[in-house]
């Protein structure tokens, strides 16, 4: 079964459906992933009340983890990959093998995708997800990599996949950046565009925090934080407390599902106008 659909003039990963099973099991919740330098940017102690107070259990939270793992792996990443190599055969078939997605520049595929006929119209809707990087070779490399299997197996926190027979380094993203960049993308492409946010990334400036941006830099309901890049570590703001999220391999995992969990129950299901329920999105199921 295809898990995208196309349109007359764009693609977009289709919202959540009934997913195939999910062979993937998670580590005792005890079995945190330590951090070496600073930890200034993380409280565990909070990270446990927070449950507590939510209600939320560690049972509850292993099962979420292993619905959102797979909901990425089919409704995002076996999606964009799908689409990047569909993209890349018919630049092959117009004689323009040289400037398949993974081999040019960003700038190069946008002029592609405006100068070239009909056929090259899906790139302008796969070039968000690739802003992530300049190094689109291990970019794109590292994307066919998460989209294998069901549940991106493959994830490292806080590394990524060899480059050129070298081991990961600093110079390229870490696994949970890319992630969180192409869930942001995902949900820029389904809310509504907004006069205010030009380049139509309303979810990535409206409901996404990056340091060296503080948490209260600007007032909002609600928001994805992230207080450090190296190692990566995301955090819930939810007006004006910062919920702090047990840091590791899942912590990308649990601050999206906390964010989910907090619209779920506090905001009915929306994301601003966008529902996330099954008429939507289909986005609720994955904390249920």
């Amino acid at each position: 079964k295809q898990w995208y659909q196309r349109r007359v003039r764009g693609w977009t990963p289709r919202p959540s459906e009934t997913l195939p099973p999910r062979p993937y099991f998670l580590a005792s919740q005890n079995q945190s992933v330590a951090v070496a330098g600073d930890t200034s940017f993380y409280n565990q102690q909070a990270a446990d009340s927070l449950l507590e107070r939510l209600g939320v259990s560690g049972h509850s939270l292993d099962t979420w983890t292993q619905n959102i793992r797979t909901w990425l792996a089919h409704t995002i990443f076996q999606n964009l990959d799908k689409e990047i190599q569909t993209i890349n055969k018919t630049l092959e078939q117009i004689g323009s093998a040289e400037c398949r997605i993974g081999n040019a520049s960003t700038a190069v595929l946008s002029k592609i995708s405006t100068n070239k006929h009909e056929h090259m119209a899906n790139i302008a809707k796969v070039l968000p997800y690739l802003e992530v990087s300049v190094n689109q070779e291990y970019l794109v490399k590292r994307i066919t990599q998460l989209a294998t299997g069901t549940c991106l197996g493959c994830f490292r926190w806080e590394g990524g996949g060899q480059y050129k027979n070298s081991p990961w380094n600093k110079e390229l993203p870490t696994d949970a950046q890319i992630v969180a960049h192409c869930v942001n993308t995902y949900l820029d492409s389904h809310l509504p565009r907004n006069p205010m946010y030009p380049e139509g990334r309303t979810f990535t400036t409206q409901y996404f925090v990056q340091t060296p941006s503080k948490a209260d830099s600007k007032k909002r309901e609600y928001a994805l934080f992230q207080s450090s890049i190296h190692p990566p570590h995301f955090k819930v703001l939810v007006g004006d407390e910062v919920w702090e999220v047990s840091k590791g391999r899942n912590n990308l995992f649990h601050s999206l599902l906390l964010l989910l969990f907090h619209l779920r129950d506090e905001e009915h299901g929306m994301l601003g106008p966008l529902n996330l329920g099954p008429t939507g999105l289909n986005m609720l199921w994955i904390v249920e």
